[in-house]
């Protein structure tokens, strides 16, 4: 019995191994088989991209209207005409895309506008000394309105990733930036069928000896795989899954295709906030070139971003895309793709970057800006193929960023303490259309390619005297529904020490310059921008009033409720003060500012456009007498320097200084345009400049090179009266007054009684009871 037992323990060891030889051989062949069923399935739906799989997302400036009033020079015409694409000819205009200019006249042979049904035509812009007097059609010559320049493409963006990219044909591509890539990246590229087992090796090796991932045995189809088709997750399953679908593209595709569809389609890094894919657009980017008129230098430092695009990007660690510049470089040569004195001349020629000067490097803060809006308006992630018209007009744009560079500049030239860190003096420029709520112009810092944070729209900081219009709003308010204070421009106000307190602190406010006046108008009071009057009325007319006014005009940052607030201590956007503004350029109606015009998709569909959203914000006639009060600051207050532009008519606008001289502000308006400015630093550290001296030379600078040279009078709205007083006593003047001046009043608020100091006024009553005044 007992000399049977190893017979059965080999049996039964037998049977074991017999069983566990099926399971593994069954295991195989199911994993074959599936290997075999996954594999068929990708030759099935596998497919590399074509450069019509991915439509750009086509951004639009604003259309640019003809008519009458406009001036050539201002407007830049012929630079909006030339930017289109348009040809200036001698002879009439023939075909669309001509344009003729004369002294007499401009006539266009406009462009079709398929998406808004226009058909190519020809008009004629009148000219009277470079102002258009008519817009005619021809060639008939019958006065026509509305004329349309079309909007002007700025970008092509591609993908919910906001990438950008140019494909280029391999035929197309410089060898040697094909050999520096294969270089780096799979020189065996065309001997292995999709994985390299001699890569992969080698890496595991490395791997196992350094202890830990230091190198990978991917191959270029591999890689191509995994960007296409697959999530970033590094996992076995993943790696499998990718190692099949490398030899499924290489036994559908040709080498030179699965090439093609890699140079195009790899990621090279960022843009700012768009996404830089194949290495056409690298070289766009980078170098502003095409990918022909590299040099071998800037060929290795392409092939080299592949490894790590953020990590060795040009424009961000110079130093380390030297070096992985140089690694390339020497592969090339021992490989045999450079010469040894190419390699020399390579390698030693300092690394430089070149950003193209175009419109995507102009605008960038506003494309950021309208992209975003377009999120919130359709979701994400954007479908491919959108059409984004915005609100943009590419001149002012261009007109804004460079005024904003140049005086910055010019501040740090003229006070070298601005420059002594390592941070730049910032600023930012905002550009609103006040009857429509269009965002005409953005620029949000000084440089997007160092920082992209919009300084426009998401830095709040301090708005000092900017706040003190809507005291005095607030008080017009006020007094025109029969509610006390009854203040008016010509009211009298104490500029003198005084003190408040509040939950057990004392407060006693301070002007500018350290001196009182005694008795100032309301008027003069905001003209030279006087802290204690502005907080006096704040006390008066209430805080949650001013508060009620503030929220009216469209400013949705937080707000202090306390007295503080006459003097500009909440933190707001550039954007909130230029909307705020606006409504009083508007005649007290309020419009959502907006960058975006409509949403199209591909095929052009209308997916969304913007629903009216306006409302009566202040009266119009409280909101008119904020900005007579703000003529009067730039013909003779704080902004007065203003003058020396040249312009004819009316301009509208106030200063900001904040606490510490950190920030400084100008926000001018006319009746079409709100232009706002500001100055300082990012760490919010004083400037030492106020807002006369840093932000108002940079929207002299804006203005003068974008507003007519005759602007058009603000239009009193009906309820509004003038009357002449005595800015002495803020009564009715008389022939006895030594000085008397023209104040406006919303009508029943106006002053009744006559200069009780200089005496007189007799005459002046007869004049006025038998309507002669």
């Amino acid at each position: 019995m007992l000399d049977r037992m190893p017979s059965w323990n080999r049996i039964l060891h037998s049977r074991w191994l017999f069983r566990g030889g099926l399971i593994l051989a069954v295991s195989c062949v199911l994993l074959v088989a599936g290997l075999l069923v996954y594999g068929a399935y990708l030759a099935t739906f596998l497919e590399l991209p074509r450069n019509e799989d991915h439509p750009a997302l086509r951004l639009y400036t604003a259309p640019f209207q003809l008519k009458a009033g406009l001036s050539l020079k201002v407007a830049r015409l012929p630079e909006r005409l030339q930017r289109l694409g348009y040809r200036a000819v001698k002879a009439p205009v023939a075909s669309p895309g001509d344009y003729q200019l004369t002294p007499e006249a401009l006539t266009i042979f406009l462009h079709a506008q398929p998406e808004t049904f226009v058909k190519a035509n020809v008009v004629t812009l009148a000219l009277e000394d470079g102002v258009v007097t008519q817009v005619l059609s021809e060639p008939d010559r019958t006065p026509i309105f509305p004329v349309f320049l079309e909007p002007e493409l700025i970008s092509g963006l591609r993908g919910s990733s906001r990438q950008v990219r140019e494909w280029i044909p391999l035929s197309q591509m410089p060898p040697r930036l094909v050999e520096a890539i294969l270089a780096v990246e799979d020189r065996r590229f065309y001997s292995h069928p999709g994985i390299d087992p001699m890569a992969i090796g080698r890496a595991v090796w490395r791997n196992l000896t350094k202890g830990g991932v230091v190198q990978g045995g991917s191959t270029i189809t591999q890689q191509l795989a995994k960007n296409l088709f697959y999530t970033p997750q590094r996992t076995f399953a993943r790696k499998v899954k990718e190692a099949l679908a490398a030899i499924v593209l290489e036994t559908k595709y040709r080498k030179q295709d699965i090439l093609e569809s890699y140079l195009n389609e790899i990621y090279l890094g960022q843009a700012g906030f768009v996404s830089i894919y194949g290495v056409g657009e690298a070289a766009h980017r980078y170098f502003g070139k095409n990918v022909g008129e590299l040099t071998t230098g800037e060929m290795a430092m392409i092939a080299g971003l592949v490894k790590g695009p953020n990590t060795f990007a040009p424009t961000k660690h110079r130093a380390l895309a030297q070096q992985r510049r140089d690694v390339v470089l020497r592969l090339l040569r021992e490989q045999g793709h450079v010469t040894e004195h190419e390699w020399k001349v390579a390698v030693n020629q300092p690394l430089q970057v070149a950003p193209p000067d175009d419109v995507l490097a102009d605008a960038p803060y506003f494309l950021d800006t309208v992209l975003r809006q377009v999120e919130e308006a359709i979701g994400t992630p954007l479908p491919e193929g959108l059409r984004i018209d915005s609100t943009l007009d590419a001149i002012m744009q261009q007109i804004a960023t460079e005024g904003l560079e140049n005086g910055l500049a010019r501040l740090e030239r003229a006070y070298p303490a601005l420059r002594g860190s390592d941070q730049l003096l910032q600023g930012a420029v905002a550009i609103l259309e006040p009857s429509t709520g269009a965002m005409l112009a953005l620029v949000g810092g000084r440089d997007y390619r160092v920082s992209q944070f919009n300084r426009a729209v998401q830095a709040h900081r301090q708005a000092g005297s900017l706040f003190k219009p809507f005291v005095y709003l607030a008080a017009f308010e006020a007094s025109r529904t029969g509610t006390p204070p009854y203040m008016t421009p010509a009211s009298l106000l104490a500029d003198e020490p005084v003190t408040f307190e509040s939950e057990g602190v004392t407060w006693a406010p301070q002007n500018y310059d350290k001196q009182f006046r005694g008795n100032v108008t309301l008027r003069s009071a905001l003209e030279q921008s006087l802290n204690v009057p502005a907080v006096r009325v704040a006390k008066v007319v209430g805080t949650q009033p001013i508060l009620d006014v503030i929220r009216q005009l469209g400013v949705t940052s937080a707000l202090t409720n306390d007295l503080s607030l006459a003097l500009g201590s909440p933190a707001v956007s550039l954007l909130d003060m230029v909307t705020a503004y606006g409504v009083l350029a508007n005649r007290g109606i309020w419009v959502h500012p907006t960058s975006l015009r409509a949403i199209s998709d591909r095929d052009g569909l209308v997916l969304w456009t913007p629903a009216p959203d306006r409302r009566q914000g202040v009266s119009p006639q409280a909101a008119y007498l904020v900005t007579s009060l703000m003529e009067g600051v730039v013909q003779r207050g704080t902004a007065a320097k203003a003058k020396v532009l040249g312009l004819t008519g009316s301009i509208a606008g106030k200063t900001g200084t904040t606490d510490g001289y950190r920030d400084a502000w100008f926000v001018g308006y006319t009746s079409e345009l709100v232009i706002g400015v500001w100055v300082g630093f990012d760490d919010e550290r004083a400037i030492r400049l106020t807002g006369a001296q840093a932000a108002l030379p940079i929207w002299m600078d804006i203005a003068r090179r974008m507003l007519p040279e005759h602007i058009d009078p603000f239009t009193p709205p009906s309820g509004i009266v003038a009357r002449a007083i005595d800015p002495k006593t803020g009564q009715l003047a008389t022939s006895q007054c030594p000085e008397q001046v023209e104040e406006v009043f919303i009508e029943g608020t106006e002053p009744t009684v006559y200069c009780e100091v200089h005496g007189g006024g007799i005459w002046e009553r007869l004049r006025h009871r038998f309507g002669f005044s």
